[in-house]
């Protein structure tokens, strides 16, 4: 039985600096890019699954869907590198996804995605039975048939993470407020607390904790009535791409492992991510 599933959207990034802002008839040069892994593992559940293993959780299935391709391969030899399991990835139709990253000097950042995949993809047998018998599911930005099959397959003893992104298209109102019902961890950024607010409206769970990441600020952390403001040492990145999924992995390393508070438990995710940005 894997000790924790985390689904969602594969990827394979390729990140660049530019020595100026990216205009139409215009070239920009790279400035840099990564020297060690080109193009490198990302999507959600690569980056959770990461900080995962990172911090001493070993049994960790990504659930996720890549290409018949060349990048399939790459993105499947990334991943067994550094030691997760391949169960939970299948090949699908089409590409593997791949985004492409361009980080300017004011900080901005051109974004270009390419799903590949033809279609939407669903979960076969073998992953909703791995995620029936998972202990934890975090549930990552994916399909919206995906994430729906997820609350069918999760079982009622596991708990449920979810690392949210604000996107209607993944995640509709209803879906949303169902998956907040079942929630037992909400990570999400400041600009995305009207989005949790909505889905939450009306829905109790004991135990939850809503984890509202602010950037250089840290993090705050609500359960149980209580509320509390978790800081870190700021760190300035060029590329803080995966920071906040790298985040959710670290606040899951420490829950696994026995953390009884959740501030131990943020405080545990902002080193993981600062971890990560230094790198870098």
């Amino acid at each position: 039985m894997n000790r924790i599933v985390v689904t969602g959207y594969a990827s394979l990034d390729y990140s660049v600096r530019l020595d100026g802002k990216a205009e139409a008839d215009r070239t920009t040069r790279i400035v840099s890019r990564s020297e060690r892994a080109w193009p490198r593992l990302g999507g959600s559940p690569a980056h959770v699954a990461l900080a995962l293993v990172r911090h001493g959780v070993r049994d960790v299935l990504p659930v996720t869907w890549i290409g018949s391709d060349i990048d399939g391969s790459i993105y499947l030899e990334r991943l067994g590198h550094v030691g997760i399991a391949l169960d939970g990835v299948e090949r699908a139709r089409g590409r593997t996804p791949i985004c492409i990253l361009a980080y300017q000097p004011d900080g901005g950042c051109v974004c270009l995605y390419d799903a590949g995949l033809d279609g939407e993809p669903e979960l076969s047998k073998s992953q909703f039975a791995r995620i029936a018998a998972a202990e934890w599911v975090c549930l990552t930005v994916g399909p919206p048939a995906v994430s729906a099959a997820v609350l069918e397959a999760i079982n009622d003893r596991a708990r449920l993470v979810w690392a949210v992104k604000a996107d209607p298209h993944a995640f509709t109102g209803d879906l949303a407020n169902r998956i907040a019902a079942r929630a037992d961890v909400i990570s999400f950024s400041r600009r995305e607390r009207g989005f949790v607010e909505a889905a939450l409206t009306g829905r109790s769970r004991p135990g939850r904790a809503l984890i509202e990441t602010r950037g250089a600020e840290g993090a705050r952390v609500e359960w149980d009535g209580q509320s509390a403001d978790v800081v870190g040492e700021p760190v300035s990145a060029p590329d803080p791409t995966g920071a906040g999924d790298t985040f959710v992995g670290g606040v899951i390393a420490a829950l696994i492992q026995g953390s009884a508070d959740p501030r131990e438990a943020v405080a545990a995710g902002i080193a993981a991510a600062r971890q990560l940005l230094l790198s870098r």
